[in-house]
């Protein structure tokens, strides 16, 4: 575990290199963090398997088709 005056330090070391970025390298870095942080945050989809990624399209494309039953219905087989 890293301690508070490490961590400090790091920050202060981030914070000048920052600093004395050009405008075009600082918008560069600052869309890769932004980027990455968001996309292993919240995408789902690329931890599915192939076949789990499949069986949500078919679903959504019977949906679309109006191949669809309610939740009662599905579940009146499992009664």
């Amino acid at each position: 575990m890293i301690g508070k005056e490490k961590i400090s330090e790091v920050k202060l070391e981030l914070f000048r290199y920052i600093d004395n970025l050009e405008k075009n390298k600082l918008l560069q870095i600052h869309k890769y963090l932004i980027q990455n942080t968001y996309e292993t945050e919240t995408d789902f989809w690329t931890t599915l398997n192939e076949w789990q990624k499949n069986d949500i399209e078919a679903g959504l494309t019977d949906l679309e088709q109006g191949k669809k039953r309610s939740f009662d219905e599905v579940m009146s087989k499992y009664e």
